[in-house]
């Protein structure tokens, strides 16, 4: 299968990096996208937002060397992305040309607007990349959409178990905290996923939800 994960910044997707690692590991080909560079982040203090997006794209571009993924940026600016057909549009483009069996992306609910915009994004997405007057050779097949797990919603749940590369998302979670200097340590981090996991019967799981029928493809 192909997996597509779309993410707004890079540290986006340290709670999808289990499950891309496996799916990377079992031989499926895996991308990771991020729609900015997240260059207003205010870790950075006064630095300018060219030096800042400048490093944030060579984190990304090792996160993904970690999880043994492709990744891209595309070229739109941090807080400033709305959901809308330009954003939509870019994304469609690069699902006609991927062509996904399935996107992982943020949920609808959070605090961050840029997550906010960014599942809109792929939502409308979705659409447009099964149009080919839009973007040339059209993407119709079925494409399942899993986003970051929020409570409020009352939408399936989809547990994935990822005992087999928990040290991989324990290499990008780290990788993160050492250069941002977070107070969240490796155990909180790995405390959360093992309590997903006995939720789930497993050691380590990653939680996803879905509109759809809670199936995930290409896994047991």
């Amino acid at each position: 299968m192909n997996l597509l994960a779309v993410f707004a910044h890079p540290d986006d997707e340290i709670g999808a990096a289990g499950t891309l690692a496996l799916h990377a590991r079992k031989g499926d080909r895996v991308m990771l996208v991020w729609l900015t560079r997240g260059e207003l982040a205010s870790q950075f203090g006064d630095a300018p937002p060219e030096e800042v997006a400048r490093v944030r794209e060579g984190h990304g571009a090792h996160v993904a060397g970690l999880i043994g993924a492709e990744y891209r940026f595309l070229p739109f600016r941090d807080t400033l992305l709305t959901g809308g057909r330009e954003e939509a549009l870019a994304l469609a483009r690069l699902m006609a040309e991927f062509r996904p069996d399935a996107v992982i992306t943020w949920d609808p609910l959070d605090v961050h607007p840029d997550h906010r915009a960014t599942h809109q994004a792929v939502l409308s997405a979705l659409k447009l990349c099964r149009i080919p007057k839009l973007v040339g050779e059209a993407h119709r097949k079925p494409v399942r959409l899993y986003h970051y797990p929020r409570r409020e919603l009352l939408r399936p749940w989809v547990y994935v178990n990822v005992a087999e590369t928990q040290e991989v998302a324990e290499k990008v979670f780290a990788f993160y905290r050492e250069f941002y200097r977070w107070a969240f340590s490796l155990e909180d981090f790995r405390a959360r996923r093992r309590l997903l996991g006995q939720e789930a019967g497993v050691p380590f799981a990653e939680a996803f939800q879905t509109e759809a029928p809670p199936a995930w493809p290409g896994l047991p």
